[in-house]
């Protein structure tokens, strides 16, 4: 063989050599990008499952504050951050392990673990970890067969002083002061028992509601009503099925209406809906077991599409039955807001909202 064939077959066998390197490179490169893509998702969902892990705990504690202590109960702080992970997809929360669920005063000092059987008394919150493990698709190829991601999450519950809902949160249905006052609050779960706090009540159409009205507000519509003087006669609001779905839900498409009663630009009254006689939807409240939060009002003035609300205040209410729209049937529950949270109500003996902050 000549020095040019040898010389051809040796810059062929460093091209191959070479090309081989490029490629393992390029391979490894594009692995980094999908892989470290990939490594971010995961990290994301694993911090979204220690939040909302972190906030149905915390909601527990919230309702142990408040007085309820038949569901404010160690074991349904941990119930419910162990449904919270497994429905957010992260990993099975090792309860009384070092890294596991535990109990944080107001301060973010930690106490017990979550499940030891009680709510410490100064818990003001709980943290919680989370994680999700996957292989990785290319980085296999140098030995990286498991990656894990984790994530952490503190969250407190508690009063919720002066709090009121953010828009897009409210459900559509005033209820009167007078129903709070002659319904105690129910701290269990719906009963079947007439004499028992948690027996669902009627919010009887014309009983307690201003003439012609059945309580739902118009949060979304531009009708004839309060605040606007349209030709006389003019129509009011669609009251028709589709219109009170698009209202009531599911929660994306519940409008907000107020603020803080008495705060400059405050909607302390709202329209009426009038003479609803449609059919509506709230399967969705009912199936999940939903409390919604609904404006309170105290007096009412004036009738049918012309008439109005004076809201005071909110509160939580889980709706049972809906019928239609002449009837809505449920039991009064503290309303929950975003926080900021504290142990200590600002009127003793009053019933207030309660709150659940996420403060990792």
């Amino acid at each position: 063989m000549n020095t040019e064939s040898r010389s051809a077959g040796t810059s062929r066998g460093q091209m191959i050599v070479l090309f081989a390197v490029v490629l393992t490179v390029l391979v490894l490169a594009v692995g980094l990008v999908v892989d470290g893509g990939n490594a971010l998702a995961q990290r994301r969902a694993s911090q979204n499952a220690a939040d909302f892990a972190a906030l149905a705990g915390a909601r527990i504690i919230a309702e142990k504050i408040g007085g309820d202590i038949v569901n404010g109960t160690d074991a349904y702080v941990r119930e419910a951050i162990a449904n919270a992970i497994g429905a957010n997809g992260g990993s099975a929360a090792t309860f009384g392990a070092p890294n596991g669920p535990r109990y944080v005063d107001g301060n973010g000092a930690m106490l017990g673990y979550v499940g030891a059987g009680s709510i410490p008394a100064t818990a003001a919150g709980v943290k919680v970890g989370s994680g999700r493990t996957w292989k990785p698709y290319f980085l296999g190829i140098i030995g990286v067969n498991s990656w894990t991601a984790s994530a952490e999450a503190t969250a407190t519950g508690g009063f919720c002083n002066g709090c009121a809902p953010p828009p897009g949160t409210l459900f559509p249905a005033g209820i009167s002061t007078a129903f709070f006052q002659t319904y105690p609050y129910c701290a269990g779960p719906v009963s079947t028992d007439p004499s028992d706090p948690c027996y669902p009540q009627h919010l009887t159409p014309g009983n307690l509601n201003v003439p012609g009205g059945f309580g739902w507000l118009k949060f979304g519509c531009d009708g004839y009503g309060l605040g606007q003087d349209p030709p006389q006669n003019a129509g009011g609001c669609r009251n028709d099925k589709p219109f009170l779905q698009e209202e009531i839900g599911p929660p994306s498409k519940s409008y907000g209406c107020c603020t803080v009663v008495g705060v400059s630009g405050s909607l302390d009254q709202i329209g009426s809906l009038p003479g609803n006689k449609a059919s509506a939807d709230c399967s969705y409240y009912i199936d999940n077991e939903i409390t919604v939060t609904v404006p309170i009002w105290d007096t009412a003035g004036g009738t049918g599409q012309n008439a109005w609300y004076h809201i005071v205040g909110f509160a939580g209410f889980q709706i049972t039955e809906c019928f239609g729209g002449k009837d809505i049937e449920g039991v009064w529950r503290k309303a929950f807001f975003t926080g900021p949270t504290t142990s200590t109500p600002s009127t003793p003996g009053v019933p207030e909202p309660l709150g659940v902050q996420l403060v990792r």
